[in-house]
C-alpha cells in the first residue's frame, strides 16, 4: 500500500486512543455497576473501530489484538451480560492494544514526544462513555502545537505592554487637551487587547478531564493490590485549567489517590467491623473559585488519629505536620505506602506552580486533601508594592487585607500585629527575602497574606494597586531562583518581581524582623554593571541584585558598557553576556583588560556559551569568572558578587 502521509496517522491514533479510553470506562462501569446491554454494545463498536482504522494504515497486530476483544465481546453482546470473570481479562487486552497502539505510531516514523491533546468530553468522568452509533457524529478538536499558542500569547502580552506605555506617554496630554476622540479610541485599544488575551489564554487551558481518563483504572487496578474495595467518584472535570498547571497537577493528584488508596481505606472486614459499607469511596473534586481552581481528594476511611490531630495543632496545622519531610502515617512500608516520601512533595510540586495545600482529617471519618492552585500562570493578578524602590507583586489570591502598622507588640521575640482577634507575625518584605533597604516608613503599611491555617504581614514602603501582568519566566538564567513566580514588566519599564506567597508565610520568625537603620548604613552598597542585549534579561538581573543590596546600572553592548564605565567612577564590577551587537563580551572584556585606568576591574561573563573552548578563552581574556546560564542560580550569581566586590 501507499505510505501514508503523518498527519493522517497521528489522527488514526488520536481515534484509537479515544476509543481505548471508552473501552476502559465502560468496563469499570460494568464491573461496578452491573449489566448493561448499552454499555456493551459500545464496548463492542469501539473494538470494531479500532481494527477498522488499524487495518486500514496497516497496522497489522494492534487489527489483531482489537479483533480478539470484538470476538470476546460477541457472545456477550448478544446476550445482553458480560461476565464479572472476564472484565479483567479484557482490561488486559486494552492494555496490550494500548501499547501496541503506541508503538505502530513510533514505528511509522511519528513525532511522539508531543502529541496532540486528547478531545476529551467535558462529561466523560461522570458518566460511561457509550461511543455514537455513527463516526460522522463523533466531535474532533483541530489540534494546535502548544508552542504555536506561546508565541500567540506572547505577542498579545507584548501588544497590551505596549498599548500601556503608550497611554502612560500620551494618557496625560489627551487627558489636558480634553480630545474625548482620542480617549474613546484608546479604550476601545485597551478593551480589544483585553478580548485578543483572554481568547488566546483560553487557548492554553485544557479542562481537568484531560488528565484524569486512567484514574479510574489506576485506583481499580491499586486496590485489587491491597486487597480493597474501593469506588472513584469524579466531579468537575469539566473544570478548565492551565496547559502547564495540568501537566504539574497530574503527579500530585496521583500521589494523592495512591494514598488514599494505601493509607485512607480500610479492609473490606475492618470498614464492616466499624459499620460503614464494605466498598470505600475516593472522591477527586474540582471546582473554580475566582481565579484559583480548588482540587480535592477525599476519602471516607480512618482519617488520622486523635493524637496525631493533637499534635498537629500544637504545630500549627494538619498540613504543617503531614508536609514535613520523611513524615509518614503507614505503619508498614509497602509497595503503595513508599519509604516516608509523603505530602512534602505534594506540597513542593503545588507550591512550585503558585499554589498552596491544605488538609483536613477526622478521626474513623477520612480524610481531604485540597490544592488550591491558579487557574492559569499566564496572566495573574497581582497586589504591587514596593520595597526600597523596586516594585513586587503578590498574587491577590493570597491577599487577606492591606492594613497600616500603628502600632507592633511581639510575642516569643517575634514582632506581630493584633488584627481583628487574631495575632499576625509581622516581618519586613527585605528581610523576608533576605535583601537590604533603607529604614522603612512610618507607619509602614503592610500586606497581609493568608491561607486557611496561616497568616504573615508583609511590611513594605507603599502599596501600589492591583492589575493583570502577563507572567514572564525568569529565563535560564533566572529558573533557579527561589522564592519567586515569576516577573511582569509595568508600563514605566520597571520588572516586577512576582513573589511566592508561599516562602513568605514560611519565613522562619528570626529571619522576618525589620532591617535597621544602623544596620542598612554598616553595609555599602557597591555598584555593578549588568551587560546584556536583551531587556529583560537586564532588568530581571537588576532585580535580583538590587533586592541583595546592590546598586545596578546596565548597558545593551560592549560599547555602550565601556561608555558608562568611563564615565561612572563608582562602579566596581561588570557581568556581560558574550553575544551581542555591537561589541561582544569577549571584546568587551578585552578593552577593560587594556585600559590603564581600568583594567583591575572585576569581570564576570554570564552566557549559554559553556564550550570548554568557551571557558578557556574566557579566562585567556582575563575574566574573574565565568557562570554558564545552564548551570545558573540566584546563590551562585549573588556568591561570585560578593567573592569579587564584597558587601
Amino acid at each position: 500500500m501507499n505510505e501514508l502521509d503523518p498527519e493522517t496517522l497521528a489522527i488514526a491514533r488520536e481515534e484509537a486512543t479515544e476509543c481505548l479510553e471508552r473501552i476502559e470506562r465502560n468496563l469499570l462501569a460494568l464491573e461496578g455497576g452491573g449489566d448493561d446491554p448499552e454499555l456493551i454494545d459500545a464496548l463492542f463498536r469501539d473494538a470494531h473501530s479500532v481494527k477498522g482504522a488499524a487495518s486500514m494504515v496497516g497496522w497489522t497486530e494492534v487489527a489483531s489484538i482489537a479483533h480478539g476483544i470484538e470476538d470476546g465481546l460477541e457472545g456477550p453482546r448478544d446476550e445482553g451480560r458480560l461476565p464479572k470473570e472476564q472484565i479483567d481479562p479484557l482490561l488486559k487486552a486494552t492494555d496490550e492494544l494500548r501499547r501496541a497502539v503506541d508503538a505502530a505510531g513510533v514505528g511509522a516514523g511519528e513525532e511522539t514526544a508531543a502529541p496532540p491533546s486528547p478531545t476529551v468530553d467535558s462529561q466523560a468522568d461522570a458518566r460511561p462513555a457509550v461511543a455514537p452509533a455513527h463516526k460522522e457524529e463523533q466531535r474532533h478538536a483541530m489540534r494546535v502545537d502548544p508552542g504555536k499558542v506561546d508565541r500567540m500569547l506572547d505577542a498579545v502580552g507584548e501588544a497590551v505592554l505596549h498599548r500601556r506605555r503608550f497611554e502612560h506617554i500620551v494618557g496625560e496630554r489627551i487627558l489636558t487637551a480634553g480630545d474625548d476622540e482620542a480617549e474613546e479610541e484608546l479604550d476601545l485599544g485597551e478593551r480589544l487587547l483585553g478580548e485578543l488575551q483572554d481568547a488566546v489564554i483560553e487557548m492554553r487551558t485544557l479542562p481537568l478531564s484531560t488528565v484524569t481518563a486512567p484514574f479510574p483504572r489506576a485506583v481499580r487496578d491499586l486496590a485489587n493490590a491491597e486487597g480493597k474495595e474501593i469506588d472513584l467518584m469524579i466531579s468537575g472535570a469539566e473544570t478548565q485549567l492551565d496547559r502547564v498547571i495540568l501537566e504539574g497537577i497530574t503527579d500530585p493528584i496521583v500521589h494523592l489517590l495512591r494514598n488514599a488508596v494505601a493509607h485512607g481505606i480500610e479492609d473490606p472486614d475492618e470498614r464492616e467491623q466499624s459499620g460503614k459499607p464494605r466498598r470505600g469511596t475516593v472522591e477527586l473534586r474540582a471546582e473554580q473559585l475566582g481565579g484559583t481552581v480548588a482540587i480535592q481528594v477525599a476519602d471516607d476511611g480512618r482519617g488520622v488519629s486523635a493524637e496525631l490531630l493533637e499534635r498537629a495543632n500544637e504545630l500549627g496545622s494538619l498540613a504543617d505536620m503531614l508536609t514535613t519531610a520523611g513524615f509518614s502515617t503507614a505503619v508498614e512500608v509497602g509497595d503503595l505506602a513508599g519509604r516516608g516520601v509523603g505530602l512534602d512533595s505534594v506540597k513542593s510540586h503545588v507550591e512550585a506552580l503558585g499554589g498552596s495545600i491544605e488538609v483536613r482529617s477526622e478521626p474513623g471519618r477520612g480524610m481531604e486533601v485540597s490544592l488550591l492552585v491558579p487557574v492559569t500562570l499566564a496572566v495573574l493578578k497581582v497586589l504591587l508594592c514596593e520595597r526600597g524602590g523596586q516594585p513586587f507583586g503578590l498574587p491577590v489570591a493570597s491577599v487577606r487585607e492591606v492594613v497600616t502598622v500603628k502600632e507592633a507588640a511581639s510575642l516569643g521575640g517575634q514582632p506581630c500585629l493584633e488584627h481583628r482577634g487574631e495575632t499576625v507575625p509581622i516581618g519586613d518584605l527585605a528581610g523576608m527575602i533576605g535583601a537590604v533597604a533603607p529604614p522603612l516608613p512610618q507607619p509602614p503599611p503592610a500586606v497581609i497574606l493568608a491561607t486557611a491555617t496561616r497568616a504573615v504581614a508583609v511590611a513594605c514602603d507603599r502599596v501600589l494597586d492591583d492589575r493583570e501582568l502577563v507572567v514572564k519566566g525568569l529565563g535560564p538564567l533566572l529558573a533557579n531562583v527561589a522564592g519567586y513566580l515569576g516577573a511582569g514588566i509595568l508600563e514605566d519599564g520597571r520588572v516586577a518581581l512576582i513573589l511566592d506567597p508561599n516562602r513568605l508565610l514560611e519565613v522562619p520568625s528570626g529571619n522576618a524582623a525589620a532591617v535597621t537603620p544602623a544596620q542598612a548604613e554598616k553595609r555599602a552598597a557597591p555598584k555593578v554593571l549588568v551587560v546584556d542585549d536583551q531587556f529583560s534579561v537586564r532588568q530581571l538581573q537588576r532585580s535580583i541584585l538590587e533586592a541583595a543590596g546592590y546598586r545596578v546600572e546596565t548597558a545593551r553592548h560592549g560599547r555602550e558598557a565601556l561608555e558608562k564605565i568611563a564615565a561612572d567612577p563608582d562602579l566596581e564590577m561588570v557581568l556581560t553576556d558574550v553575544q551581542m551587537p555591537e561589541m561582544d563580551g569577549f571584546e568587551l572584556l578585552g578593552a577593560i583588560r587594556k585600559d590603564p585606568e581600568h583594567g583591575a576591574l572585576p569581570v564576570a561573563i554570564i552566557t549559554s556559551k559553556g564550550s570548554d573552548e568557551d571557558k578557556r578563552r574566557g579566562a585567556a581574556e582575563g575574566a574573574d569568572a565565568y557562570i554558564v546560564k545552564k548551570e545558573f542560580n540566584q546563590q551562585a550569581l549573588l556568591e561570585t558578587v560578593g567573592r569579587l566586590v564584597g558587601g
